[in-house]
């Protein structure tokens, strides 16, 4: 075997190490040849060797980066339900329609306070902080807690015995 035989050999080797196919690794090994090549033309190269090992190794980092990125176009059930891909991690379209249902009848017995009381309850009850609410209506956390109280208190009159406010 000759000596660029063996060293084509070894990249080859060490780029299948790495994850890819005998296809993935050839042209790897083929276009750390043309980079060497071209880089050559306007370096010195002390070790042509190292260089080019140094090459299949980030051409083959960088395959690897390109096939993460890539989404996968087929994949069977099973292996997608392995992986827990098929739970959707978001409320499902009854959840999200009772919840603003929900709302919906929150915000018409809200009705009997101020608009500005309104939405700095639902924002409260949305799950920003007093301190964001009041930020953003540019008033203190203190006048963001009497608007939340005063909204509570207008629903605990408001709504039927036994009624939970949300």
């Amino acid at each position: 075997m000759s000596r660029h035989s063996a060293q084509y050999a070894r990249l080859i080797r060490l780029c299948r190490a790495r994850g890819c196919s005998r296809e993935v690794a050839e042209e790897v090994v083929q276009e750390a040849h043309l980079r060497l090549l071209d880089y050559q033309r306007c370096a010195k190269v002390r070790d042509a060797d190292s260089l080019l090992r140094r090459i299949v190794i980030n051409l083959s980092i960088n395959h690897y980066h390109r096939e993460l990125s890539r989404a996968p176009a087929f994949q069977s059930i099973d292996r997608l339900e392995r992986r827990g891909r098929l739970i959707e991690p978001g409320p499902g379209p009854e959840r999200t329609l009772a919840a603003e249902q929900e709302l919906d009848s929150v915000v018409g017995l809200l009705s009997a306070v101020s608009p500005r009381t309104c939405q700095i309850f639902i924002a409260q009850r949305s799950g920003y902080s007093y301190e964001e609410i009041a930020s953003a209506f540019a008033v203190k956390p203190r006048t963001v807690e009497k608007h939340v109280a005063s909204a509570v208190l207008a629903l605990e009159e408001m709504m039927p015995a036994g009624a939970v406010i949300p």
